[in-house]
């Protein structure tokens, strides 16, 4: 049995995503190859082209042209920029809500981190700094986390960030992925009763 079955799940929750993430880059890496046509199914009675399904939710298909659409995925610019974006908010969301349906837990710097950047994601891609009065008993960085890059590089929120830019400008895709590994092991090392720093 866990210490903490909220915190274990919530960090697993963390880490499914950040590992997702690189699942994601690492499909859209190979359909980016050439012989990945191969691998386009081939052409069934009633249609012109190959085709792909999307299930709804009374039960029929979305049909959509298979072959223009994996050129798509890697050859428009705008769409590549929209998939890691769209990921990266997407695990911010969920992971901040998760945290908030546990106030935040023990409130460490890194889950404040993500407090911070799940609202700013969620309001435009710019921060809100509603309550700076808050940061100074709950302090929100990556000073201790877990998991940070080569170069031990902080990110610290403080009041000056309001209106700014959260994604790829405050943070890259990678620190942001740091983040959420850090939350994870974090939250799994609480779920276990483990020490919660390395």
């Amino acid at each position: 049995m866990k210490m903490n079955e909220a915190a274990f799940a919530a960090g697993q929750l963390a880490e499914r995503l950040a590992q997702g993430y690189f699942a994601h880059i690492a499909a859209l890496s190979a359909a980016s190859d050439p012989r990945a046509q191969t691998l386009v199914p081939g052409t069934s009675p009633g249609f012109a082209v190959p085709v792909g399904f999307v299930n709804r939710k009374d039960g029929t298909q979305s049909c959509f042209h298979f072959r223009h659409f994996l050129h798509l995925a890697t050859n428009d610019v705008g769409i590549a920029e929209d998939f890691q974006r769209v990921w990266l908010v997407g695990s911010l969301l969920t992971v901040g809500d998760r945290l908030s349906q546990h106030a935040y837990f023990d409130k460490a710097p890194e889950l404040e981190l993500v407090r911070h950047l799940r609202n700013g994601v969620a309001h435009g891609n710019k921060f809100r700094i509603n309550d700076p009065a808050r940061l100074a008993k709950f302090p929100a960085h990556n000073r201790e986390a877990w998991v940070r890059s080569d170069l031990k590089t902080v990110f610290e929120i403080s009041p000056a960030l309001q209106g700014h830019p959260v994604l790829f400008d405050f943070m890259d895709a990678g620190d942001v992925l740091d983040i959420l590994m850090s939350v994870g092991l974090y939250l799994v090392r609480m779920g276990n009763g483990d020490p919660l720093r390395p």
